[in-house]
């Protein structure tokens, strides 16, 4: 049900008023960098941070709904697109261009946000209990690991990691980056949406 309205607000131009939160979230998503860097950097291996979790789906979140932006701004007929997770990876190549590698990321990126909002925290069924799907997020050493290829720690122990929350936010603003790119003239309306994530570095 709340689906669906959510989709029907692509289609349908309803009365009301409408504001952009993918600013807001990004806003969010850099304060919880900021606590992340410092609980690594307090950890004994400097990487293990917990705030994983909560800032990779935000940084999905403010994707979707600067998409949804960007499309709308301006526009006085509803924008041209269905956004959804069951299509966002498609939407990325076939309406803004984005190729390889950078579209094996957003998949992977997509992957480990599904793992943190349904999880599943049983074991996968490997010997160093991550799963065969997201092996390359391991063999890139992102994840917290004791490096035992037979005794690592659980597959939510492994996700609770900074680099993989820093590897999460650069790919986003990669992604944002090329929507924006990918019709200029709306993209110098959006740019300063982009920009947000220039607060990452310093």
């Amino acid at each position: 049900m709340g689906r669906r309205d959510r989709q029907e607000r692509l289609q349908q131009c309803r009365s009301g008023s409408w504001g952009t939160i993918s600013t807001d979230l990004i806003c969010l998503v850099e304060r919880l960098f900021r606590l992340s860097k410092a609980d690594a950097a307090a950890s004994e291996d400097g990487n293990l941070s917990k705030f994983a979790y909560a800032g990779i789906p935000l940084l999905l979140a403010a994707l979707r709904s600067f998409i949804i932006e960007q499309e709308s701004i301006g526009r006085l007929t509803p924008p041209p697109l269905e956004v959804d997770s069951d299509n966002l990876i498609e939407l990325l190549r076939s309406r803004y261009g984005i190729a390889e590698p950078l579209l094996e990321d957003a998949r992977l990126l997509c992957e480990i946000r599904n793992e943190i909002i349904h999880p599943n925290p049983l074991p996968p069924g490997t010997t160093d209990n991550w799963p065969a799907y997201l092996r390359e997020i391991k063999e890139r050493g992102l994840l917290t690991s004791t490096g035992r290829p037979d005794g690592d720690y659980i597959m939510y122990a492994q996700i609770a990691s900074h680099r993989l929350f820093a590897w999460a936010v650069k790919v986003t603003r990669s992604m944002f980056q090329a929507v924006a790119d990918s019709e200029p003239m709306r993209g110098k309306l959006v740019q300063g949406f982009v920009d947000n994530f220039d607060a990452f570095e310093s």
